[in-house]
Order: C-alpha cells, then structure tokens, then sequence
C-alpha cells in the first residue's frame, strides 16, 4: 500500500494525499476526512522507514501537543492565529527547555501539533515510520489520552506530562506532573497570611489535569480556614489571555469586589491587569493578584506578577530521563512523578492593614 493507491481509493491525486499528511490547510474538510479515513482503514503510513535498518534507533524524541478543543475543528486553521498555541505561556517555553534538555542528552527532537481527534494519527505515524524512539504527550485531557492509547501501539514508548493518571491506569502510564495543589495552596496561604478574606478565582480549562487540581485545591484552602467560597468572585477561563480578561470582567461586575485574586497560569494575569485597569482600578491597592507558572512576561508586567514557580527545565528533564531510560533498557515502567513549586514574591500582592 502506497499513497498512489490511497489516492485511487479515494478518488484523488496523489498530490492531494500527500498534501492531507502534511497538514496542508488548503485542502476542503470533506476531502482531507476521506483520505484520512482510507489511510486509517488500510493502516497507511509514509515510507520513512525503508531507508533505515530494521531496529535501528533515530536518536529523536516526539513532542505532541495536544490542543483539541470542544467543537474538534481544526481551527488553527478556520482562526488563522499562529499564536493561538505557541505563544502560550506555558507551552512555547516547554518546548524550548524539551529541545535543550532532549540536545543534552544527545538527541533531536520532532515537534508536531495535534489540533483535533482526526490528526491522533501522527502520533501512531511517527512510531511506525521509525522517525521518534519515544515520545511526551502535552496538554491532552484524560479523554484525549484515552484515544490516543487506543491508537497507539502499547509497546511504544510515551509519557504525558499534566494528565490525571486514573487509579485504574496507574500501572500503566508514564507521566510527569507539576505538584498543582500545593502551589494552590501555598498561594492562599500567602494571601491570607497578608490579610484576604474575600479571594477570588480565574479558573484554568477545567478539563485538563492542572485546571482542575487547581481549583479543586482553592476551593479546599478557602474551607480549611473557614473562608466562603463565593460564585460572583469565580470567572472561569481557559487559560488563553481573552478568557482572563472576559473572566476578570465578570468577577468586576459584583457589588462586592474580591481583595485578591488567584489566576491559575500567567497568561490569563495579563488579561485580568488589563480588565482591572479598565475598571479604573489599582494592582494592588484595590485588587492583588497572584498568577500561576511564573512566566517569563511576569516579571515585567505592571506591577511585576506575584506567581507560584513551575521549573519547565525540570519537567523536561524528567519527562526525557523517563524516556530514555525505557528506551535504553527496552521496558516500559509506569512511573508518576511529581514537580514541586514555590512562590516568587513580587509587587502585585499587598498586605491588608
């Protein structure tokens, strides 16, 4: 099976099909489902690996990033946004500390992006063409993981970094996850510690690992000090920079403003300054803000960000030392490991007299 046939199976030309596995987003949605789904029923995949010895290792790891969202379309695409992902303060400097830490270790690292369910394919491809030894998965909710699996060989070599690992799993998967409910946690501390009473929320994608566990550990540290947990000081974002600054506006619209503010990543901080200044008020005289991940823009916003530490260098280098070491050793173990954080205190909290 070639892709010359592919095309005569779908009616297409050999072009088109080429087009279709390179992602080429000029090709019409029915079109690229059709050679999509013909490549997937006759397991299909380009011939990369005949120019390699049988067992040969590449000496190259796999990034995926997984940025499915509800309505499954493409739409980096339909939007036409190149920052849509890779300026994301989250992912854009992971990928540059995976490539240095994967460098280090003298391998070379294959980056592709995964916009919908139709494109879990890559992953599978990458493997079977021989082009990635392993491979870390980033930014999947646990549904999407659960595809993934199916699709994937179980004997290819993956860790996911930032999924919730169900019990039943926990034998099964490798992962490496920041250590969310105790940064959560500290950061309350800290703010109550200063004075809050009344602590508000921005929420990050309540579907992915990091966005749940975080509020999950707000709403837990508000109820161990016997503080309320209000529904007008709630704004549910999406960790993007709009969904900030949307969820900051509705948490404004209350009689009642929060004392301070805890956004679940630094991205959204910027949308929320910018809702607040709007407003007409201060950072941090009339509302503190503290942020999530410690980004590297925190530093420079203004105020500079109060924000809860997450080393991207350490979870590259966990994530890699996973890897390579089921890779050289030719066994999968199903490890969970867990990155610790800290606050860097900076000038957007301030202490209530």
């Amino acid at each position: 099976m070639n892709s010359k046939d592919i095309a005569k199976i779908v009616g297409v030309s050999r072009s088109t099909v080429s087009r279709v596995i390179n992602n080429y987003p000029d090709i019409p949605p029915a079109t690229r489902e059709k050679v999509l789904k013909a490549i997937k029923e006759y397991n299909y995949y380009p011939n990369a690996s005949a120019r390699r010895l049988v067992g040969m290792k590449s000496s190259t790891l796999g990034l995926f990033i997984i940025d499915i969202r509800d309505n499954e379309e493409p739409h980096h695409v339909i939007e036409n946004n190149e920052d849509l992902l890779y300026g994301n303060s989250f992912f854009s400097p992971f990928i540059n500390a995976f490539i240095d830490q994967s460098n280090k270790a003298q391998y070379h690292v294959l980056v592709s992006t995964v916009y919908s369910s139709g494109e879990l394919w890559k992953i599978q491809s990458a493997f079977c063409e021989k082009r990635i030894d392993g491979a870390v998965i980033i930014g999947s909710s646990n549904d999407d993981y659960k595809k993934i699996t199916e699709i994937v060989d179980k004997d290819f070599i993956m860790v996911a970094v930032d999924l919730d690992v169900e019990e039943e799993n926990a034998g099964k998967v490798m992962s490496v996850n920041v250590n969310n409910y105790g940064g959560v946690s500290d950061a309350l501390e800290y703010l109550i510690e200063l004075g809050h009473r009344d602590i508000g929320i921005i929420t990050g994608d309540l579907s992915k690992l990091s966005g749940k566990v975080r509020f999950d550990s707000f709403k837990h540290t508000l109820s161990r000090h016997c503080l309320p947990l209000r529904e007008d000081f709630i704004g549910y974002g999406d960790f993007t920079e709009y969904s900030g600054y949307e969820a900051m506006k509705k948490i404004l619209i209350s009689e009642k403003y929060p004392t301070a503010v805890f956004v679940s990543n630094d991205t959204m901080a910027i949308g929320a300054y910018r809702a607040i200044k709007e407003r007409g008020l201060k950072i941090p005289e009339d509302i503190s803000v503290i942020g999530f991940d410690n980004s590297y823009i925190s530093q420079y916003m203004s105020p500079p960000l109060t924000s809860v530490n997450v080393s991207l260098p350490e979870i590259a280098k966990c994530s890699i030392d996973l890897l390579l070491e089921s890779i050289n050793n030719n066994e999968i173990k199903p490890i969970q490991k867990t990155v610790d954080v800290e606050i860097i205190k900076r000038n957007s909290c301030r202490k209530i007299e």
